[in-house]
This record gives structure tokens, C-alpha cells and sequence, in this order.
């Protein structure tokens, strides 16, 4: 049990059981920062991020009434990096002086996407790049991804920001992979069947 004991130089506290250790609680309390730690204040303070989703949910409020993206084909809505890029800033994407928006419009693209694969086709062109199917209903299901951009968000809806709903993102679909399972699963069967196709056809160079 804790209290205090005299010494020769004074008052010490005494701690009780070193060994015993406070017992934290689950989850943060009602008075935590929801900006404490790293990955939220990351979020938050980054101006790029915060740019690259405010453009996108733009662009993406501004389909909800096209019938070419409520239909069940994809085929509109099929964009790489450099292509979306050049739809939201209105100029082609250049490597050299923005790099940095690569890394950010990705992960946006990538959360609000059914789909993401290593390569297809869009509009009858071939593109090894990555390829992000996205979807008008990601608005309806998810927050912001950017930390800055979802308080405002909030604050539009009357809420208040605390550490349960100001969240990170996760990001949770990588190339390749799609959130219907079904899909998922079809994708993954392609791939065995495209890997083993060509090692069918390229056996002789083991030999």
C-alpha cells in the first residue's frame, strides 16, 4: 500500500509493490487528444493529403448521379495514378516535380477503390501500372481518410471530434486484391492460372 515514510533527509513517497504496475485502461478516455500519436498527427498536419482527398470526394460527389457509375460496369471507373491525377489538377502528371503527391493519391485512391490490380486495361489501352476501380459508394460507407478534411467533415454534421471517430485509416487493400470476396477470390484464381500458364510455357528454360 502506498503512503509516506520519514528518512533522515526528509519525506519519501513510498510506492508499495514495485512490482505491482498501474493498471491502464483499455482505450483512451473522453479527455484524450484524438490527435495523440504519431500516424494522427502525421495524418493531420500533412497539406498534401489533406489536398489530394479534398479533390477526390469532389470528384467523386459529382458522379453520384452518373449512370455510367450507378451501372454494375467498371469500366468508367478504372483510373492509374497519373491518369486520376491528371483529372483532379487538370494537368498531365509529371514525375519529376510531383513525386510527392504519388504516395498520398495513392493510399486515397486506394480507400476509396472496390478493386486495385497490378495491371488491365482502361479504355481499350493496356497499362501495367496499377489500376484502382473506384466507387461513389466509399462517400456513403467511409470518412475522410485525411484526419484534417474528416473534422470538417464533422463539424458538417454536427459532431464532435473524439478519438473514436477521428480514427487513422486503415489501409487495408493492396494491388491486386478487391473487397468483395468473391472478387478477391477470382483475382487470386487468375493469377495461379496466369503463373501457371507461364511457367508451362517457359519450362524448357530449366532444362
Amino acid at each position: 500500500m502506498a503512503g509516506f515514510t520519514t528518512t533522515d533527509s526528509g519525506w519519501v513517497f513510498d510506492f508499495g509493490d514495485s512490482e505491482k504496475k498501474p493498471e491502464l485502461p483499455s482505450e483512451p478516455g473522453p479527455a484524450t487528444s484524438y490527435l495523440a500519436g504519431k500516424d494522427r498527427w502525421d495524418n493531420w498536419a500533412d497539406p498534401i493529403l489533406y489536398e489530394c482527398d479534398c479533390l477526390m470526394r469532389q470528384f467523386l460527389e459529382s458522379k453520384l448521379g452518373d449512370p455510367q457509375w450507378t451501372s454494375h460496369s467498371a469500366r468508367f471507373r478504372r483510373f492509374t495514378m497519373s491518369l486520376m491525377f491528371e483529372v483532379l489538377f487538370g494537368r498531365k502528371f509529371d514525375g519529376r516535380k510531383d513525386g510527392k503527391y504519388v504516395s498520398r493519391l495513392s493510399k486515397v485512391m486506394a480507400y476509396y477503390s472496390t478493386k486495385v490490380q497490378t495491371s488491365g486495361s482502361i479504355g481499350g489501352k493496356r497499362y501495367t501500372k496499377t489500376i484502382y476501380t473506384l466507387s461513389t459508394k466509399r462517400l456513403k460507407l467511409k470518412p475522410p481518410y485525411s484526419l484534417k478534411l474528416r473534422i470538417e467533415w464533422l463539424e458538417g454534421q454536427g459532431v464532435l471530434p473524439t478519438w473514436r471517430n477521428m480514427s487513422p485509416p486503415s489501409d487495408d487493400l493492396k494491388p491486386g486484391h478487391a473487397r468483395n470476396k468473391r472478387t478477391d477470390e477470382n483475382m487470386e484464381r487468375r493469377r495461379e492460372q496466369a503463373k501457371r500458364r507461364y511457367c508451362e510455357r517457359y519450362s524448357y528454360r530449366k532444362h
